[in-house]
């Protein structure tokens, strides 16, 4: 199940037992104070149960219409469950990353031709999937570098998600000119890897994320590395 729908629905239910219980209360209290005005001024003072009713001023389905309608347009609004699970990518970039592409820019600004601050910037551009200012920024960085197989990886990776997920001539010759310089470059052998993937060649996703794990210059997460090779697995076994 979808984490939204579930919150939203939990929050939903919580809210209608908090006011299902206020409303037993409610008319609780107002029975006492019957008791206690007809204990006080009399028995002939006597507080009729539609007086109750009329001042009871939680209308549970007024109430109840109200919550279910927001809940619903909070969940139209922020994406239903087949919406929030597409894999659709989202160029709507955060004010979090807006401020990182900022400072990155300068930083370039500032230090022209620092190769770690230009391979900063443009993992910060494809993180918001500005893969052109990426490719521009990895430009002036091989200019400076030719060399550089990370900036080759993510020159390819950009190119890569550039081109709608397509791996064309231009792309693999990059690729191939990162994996001369570095085998288990890391940026190449994750977008083989997940290319792999996605077209249904496990084998090739897998052999490529155990070149990853070779990797003792590069940082990455090898738990997540490791689940992708056991998912994959998985897959190779005949159902």
């Amino acid at each position: 199940m979808n984490t939204l729908l579930i919150s939203i629905s939990i929050i939903l239910l919580l809210s209608l037992g908090w006011i299902i219980c206020h409303h037993l209360k409610y008319g609780d209290d107002l029975a006492e104070l019957e008791k206690e005005v007809g204990h006080i001024f009399g028995s002939n003072i006597n507080i009729e149960s539609k007086n109750v009713e009329k001042n009871n001023s939680y209308h549970l389905g007024i109430i109840g219409l109200f919550l279910i309608c927001v809940s619903v347009s909070l969940y139209l609004v922020i994406g239903s469950y087949q919406h929030l699970d597409s894999a659709k990518v989202d160029y709507n970039i955060d004010y979090l990353l807006v401020a990182e592409i900022n400072k990155g820019q300068k930083l370039a600004e500032e230090n022209p031709g620092d190769p770690l601050v230009l391979l900063g910037l443009a993992q910060s551009y494809i993180d918001g999937g500005m893969y052109k200012d990426a490719l521009g920024t990895l430009e002036q960085l091989l200019t400076i570098d030719s060399e550089n197989a990370q900036a080759l990886g993510l020159k390819a990776t950009s190119m890569y998600y550039r081109d709608e997920r397509v791996i064309t001539m231009d792309t693999s010759l990059v690729i191939a000119r990162a994996l001369t310089l570095h085998h288990e470059e890391l940026n190449t052998r994750l977008l083989i890897a997940n290319d792999a993937y996605l077209k249904g060649n496990y084998q090739k996703a897998i052999d490529n994320w155990n070149i990853v794990l070779t990797n003792k210059v590069q940082s990455f997460n090898r738990d997540a590395i490791n689940f992708a090779i056991d998912k994959s697995k998985k897959k190779l076994i005949p159902s």
